[in-house]
């Protein structure tokens, strides 16, 4: 329960210095990091009320309270439903009418309540300003992202689990892909070896796509069969707990030709610059700069048309995105995917992607599996 204390402190700090009330978060995510239960993504609501004076309180769907109750630190545990649960019961209470309960019952009256407008639907967001007409509401959403930005222990440890896992998928996926083999055949094979090695379901991806269709950075497995002289990229995630990790490597089917080589030599030194910046006090920017860099000196900058990297934690991409424009500084506690990519039209992509956490001297990858597959 130490990490619950810490995580509730991290809270009750972003208040007093934003000068709110009180924190209303619909966001799975945060609720989560906060109260320690996952709700499934179902289209029913979840919320979590922190008042900076009381006890905070969780809000689930019905169906979810016992686990609710099971799982979660939050000791005041509530549910609503949409629907009547009893033949001879009355109206059921929706998630709207059960928070203005429990706004009412903290006296929340011409209070400031902080949310994250980026995450809350409009309706939803309409809805509760009718049921508290004085109260008011200020955006946090950018400084949820920052405080979860700066991993504790607790959470690094579960993303080096998830790193250990994807290795083991993205081992498999070098060791079974070959000519003849499908796309589809070798992504069901790593899930597969993923799901057994304990990762969890969630938003990961696990995609294995050849040839031309490399070149597409969203393309989904297919039936087609790789290939003799293509190139095959792959992509690992997994998930622990929660958290996640990524892996990315590019391969090629037989003897690669000079420009393959090149071009993967230069993908490589971009991602090594990109890790040789990642030192706490210095600019995301500079980070991505150092990357693009080498890129552009090896004459493919026209074809590196994404960030060096984003955060990873909760989310399998969250804040802060490395980019030329992010000129937030970094910190010891963060963790990066770092995945510098060349997508070249018609002729396929080059993706090189580890799962880095930065301490105090700097990044540091989580993973052994070598960069080297051409």
């Amino acid at each position: 329960m130490l990490g619950a204390s810490m995580k509730m402190d991290k809270a009750y700090g972003l208040m007093r210095a934003l000068e709110v009330d009180a924190v209303l978060l619909l966001n799975p995510k945060n609720i989560y990091y906060f109260a320690g239960f996952l709700k499934p993504s179902l289209g029913e609501d979840g919320a979590l009320f922190i008042p900076l004076d009381g006890d905070p309180v969780l809000v689930v769907p019905r169906y979810e309270f016992d686990r609710a109750a099971e799982l979660s630190w939050i000791k005041d545990v509530r549910y609503y439903s949409t629907y009547p649960m009893k033949i001879d019961g009355g109206k059921p209470r929706g998630i709207l009418e059960v928070l203005r309960g429990i706004f009412e019952e903290k006296e929340m009256h011409n209070k400031l309540v902080g949310v994250e407008l980026q995450d809350i639907r409009a309706s939803f967001f309409e809805g509760l300003k009718r049921e508290m007409p004085k109260m008011g509401f200020k955006d946090i959403s950018d400084n949820l992202w920052r405080l979860r930005a700066i991993k504790d222990v607790a959470e690094i440890d579960n993303i080096k689990k998830a790193a250990e896992i994807a290795e083991k998928g993205l081992r498999t996926a070098l060791e079974l892909i070959s000519p003849g083999v499908s796309e589809i055949e070798a992504t069901s094979e790593v899930k597969g070896v993923l799901t057994r090695a304990g990762s969890q379901e969630g938003e990961g991806e696990i995609r294995v796509v050849s040839g031309e269709r490399s070149a597409y950075p969203y393309a989904s497995p297919s039936s087609k069969k790789i290939g003799e002289n293509e190139m095959v990229t792959v992509i690992v995630s997994a998930n622990y707990n929660g958290y996640y990790a990524r892996l990315s490597r590019t391969l090629y089917m037989g003897k690669p030709k000079d420009k393959h080589k090149e071009i993967f030599e230069t993908v490589k030194r971009a991602f090594l610059s990109a890790v040789k910046e990642l030192k706490p006090g210095g600019e995301l920017s500079k980070v991505d700069q150092a990357a693009r860099m080498v890129v552009r000196e090896g004459g493919y900058e026209e074809f590196f048309i994404y960030p060096t990297g984003s955060g990873v934690g909760l989310s399998i991409e969250e804040p802060p995105v490395i980019s030329l424009n992010n000129n937030d500084h970094v910190k010891a506690g963060m963790v990066f995917s770092i995945r510098p990519s060349v997508y070249i039209p018609r002729f396929g992509g080059v993706r090189i992607e580890n799962t880095v956490v930065v301490d105090e001297e700097g990044g540091k990858n989580v993973v052994k599996i070598p960069l080297e597959t051409m």
